[in-house]
């Protein structure tokens, strides 16, 4: 959990981020408040409606920074935002610093409600891109800040400022006494005024027709491809390339890793060869920062290169993609046909992993509708090389996206890197392990 500082122009208010959240009846909204707030240990909660539920958020915040002041939710805030609502998901990123303030809504209800820092920020996002393919919902991605990464737009701090009552946090009450009579009475006149009304109204509309699985496949291959895949054997060797203009050695600290997602910015780490942290702070150029200082003292985080944008795959290319099984014969070893010497590959550490693929969507038995002749089929694949194996990543089939990329710079003993005249030795240089989909027809 973190409170932020006071707000402009709100006298001791504050935003507090990472809230357990639950949705409970709002007809039991006073008893499943209670259980919940005794299940997290909660002193503090704050609850929005939507339609008959009650969306609740719970935490303990410690006395000494609260200190008198009014507290609100940011999630809550973002959830009841006219940007936000009516989507049917929607992912928050707010850099704050060296964190990240992450909220992740479904048609109003507040999911996760996180704070994590940059790289696991990252992993989180990819995360939840992956859970809304699998759920075929259309996901849309807000928020501001260098690290976060591209947005479909753009979500300040300032938008959580308009509705300065929106959120509030208040103290779990305390358990009541046992409900006197007249209060029962009560209760009755209430719930038999609830039902006479319910009686007036007309019966709700009738449920819409479930969709066929032709019209569920088809709305989930536009989705998947929506998203604008980057081609892997063209980002790959890009992000090869763009990090080899980076900075090796900066005021006593060598280039130790990166990793890459598809979009946004690499993160890259550096670790401690003589150097101090106010030496690197120093020398640091602007396009590295910000910067995270990790707490062991050897090792730092900086923003790396930006993505850069390729050539996406698409699913009008399908019929030029390769089967399955030829797949594997171009890319595993042996006989690995990407080089003309496929025993040098395996004795060079260039290894390539395919899993199984999957139908994109499974036709369980009794889904109204026909299969099409032709499905789409997704499986992993993962390579792992040097550097000088590169140009096997660009004569990759265009069926075959990349997810994310590590780069790391292994060193000998003596620590020195590769020597490219003589690349048996495979336990140093520059090495790379790049993930990814590849989409194949059945």
């Amino acid at each position: 959990m973190h409170i932020t500082d006071p707000l402009p122009r709100e006298k001791n208010a504050r935003l507090v981020f990472g809230l357990d959240w639950r949705a409970y009846p709002a007809k039991q909204m006073r008893a499943e408040r209670r259980r919940y707030a005794d299940d997290f240990g909660a002193t503090h909660y704050v609850e929005y409606k939507i339609g008959k539920d009650a969306i609740g958020g719970f935490c303990a915040p410690d006395t000494s920074e609260i200190n008198g002041a009014k507290l609100y939710s940011g999630a809550a805030r973002i959830a009841q935002h006219d940007r936000v609502k009516g989507k049917a998901a929607v992912l928050i990123l707010l850099q704050d610093d060296q964190r990240v303030h992450l909220v992740f809504v479904v048609r109003g209800v507040v999911r996760s409600d996180e704070v994590l820092t940059i790289p696991k920020a990252h992993e989180r996002r990819l995360a939840i891109e992956q859970e809304c393919l699998k759920l075929n919902l259309t996901l849309t991605t807000l928020g501001s800040g260098q690290a976060v990464g591209d947005v479909d737009e753009s979500f300040g701090a300032a938008a959580l400022l308009d509705d300065r009552k929106n959120g509030r946090i208040a103290k779990v009450p305390v358990n009541l006494p046992t409900v006197v009579p007249v209060l029962v009475i009560g209760a009755a006149v209430v719930f038999g005024g609830i039902q006479l009304m319910d009686s007036l109204n007309p019966p709700p509309p009738a449920a819409p027709k479930e969709p066929s699985f032709e019209e569920k496949y088809a709305a989930l291959v536009r989705q998947t491809f929506a998203a604008k895949i980057p081609r892997a054997n063209e980002l790959a060797p890009a992000i090869l390339a763009s990090l080899g203009n980076s900075e090796a050695v900066v005021a006593g600290w060598v280039f130790d890793k990166a990793v890459c997602p598809s979009k946004g910015n690499c993160t890259i780490t550096y670790k401690r060869s003589g150097g101090s942290f106010d030496d690197f702070g120093r020398a640091a150029l602007q396009a590295l920062r910000p910067l995270h200082f990790e707490a062991d003292g050897l090792h730092l985080s900086a923003t790396g290169p930006a993505i850069p944008v390729v050539t996406p795959v698409s699913n009008h290319d399908a019929k030029t993609w390769p089967s399955e099984q030829a797949l594997i014969d171009m890319l595993q070893t042996p006989p690995q046909r990407l080089s003309t010497k496929p025993f040098e590959l395996a004795s060079y550490g260039y290894k390539v992993k395919l899993e199984p693929s999957k139908p994109l969507l499974m036709m369980p038995p009794g889904t109204p509708g026909q299969r099409p002749a032709h499905m789409i089929r997704v499986g992993a694949w993962e390579i792992s090389g040097y550097r000088w194996q590169s140009v096997l990543l660009s004569k990759l089939p265009p069926d075959m996206t990349l997810d994310s990329m590590t780069i790391e710079l292994l060193l000998d003993e003596r620590g020195a890197s590769r020597n490219q005249s003589n690349p048996a030795n495979e336990r140093v240089g520059i090495h790379f392990i790049a993930k990814g989909k590849y989409y194949v027809l059945d």
